[in-house]
């Protein structure tokens, strides 16, 4: 999964009730993790509680005829309900929690446009001419975030991109 799906889940998941989560989860087990939309929990959890009780049959095999085998079953699912309740609960309270760091770590990390633009430009007046890959390292931004914003300096003549004689790599340099 790219960061970007993982940012988009979590956003989502952080913008579900807690509350509602959990009274969900716990009265309507299934509709709990349809809200949350973490299907593959869900199926994780029903798994377990089949393989235990399967094992319990294993174990105890004259627990088919009797009504023990019902009391077996109804106390494995009340403990999952329980245990399924707290988890998905959870899930959603780590996601907020997640969610809020990722917003501030966003609006305090991303450096403005014109921010952006005047590193490079200092970086190309040290060096005379800079690749993409230097453009990337002196910013921290992505190279397609980059390479758009050095796009927009030759738009508005600020820098001119061409060719190093000696190896053909493509550079940046001030006009």
């Amino acid at each position: 999964m790219s960061d970007s799906q993982d940012t988009e889940r979590i956003s989502k998941l952080a913008n579900k009730n807690a509350w509602a989560t959990g009274l969900l989860t716990f009265f309507f087990l299934p509709i709990g993790y349809i809200y949350t939309g973490r299907y593959k929990a869900l199926f994780k959890g029903f798994g377990i509680v089949i393989l235990i009780t399967f094992l319990g049959l294993m174990i105890d095999s004259s627990l088919e005829d009797d009504d023990e085998f019902f009391d077996l079953v109804a106390g494995i699912y009340g403990i999952y309900v329980v245990v399924a309740t707290i988890e998905n609960v959870r899930a959603v309270n780590q996601a907020k929690k997640l969610n809020s760091g990722l917003n501030q770590n966003n609006s305090a990390n991303l450096p403005s446009a014109n921010n952006v633009e005047l590193k490079l430009l200092k970086l190309m007046k040290r060096n005379r001419e800079v690749t993409l890959a230097d453009c990337v390292i002196e910013t921290c931004l992505s190279s397609q975030q980059v390479r758009e914003t050095l796009e927009e300096m030759m738009i508005q003549q600020l820098i001119t991109m061409d060719n190093r004689e000696s190896d053909g790599s493509i550079v940046y340099r001030l006009i």
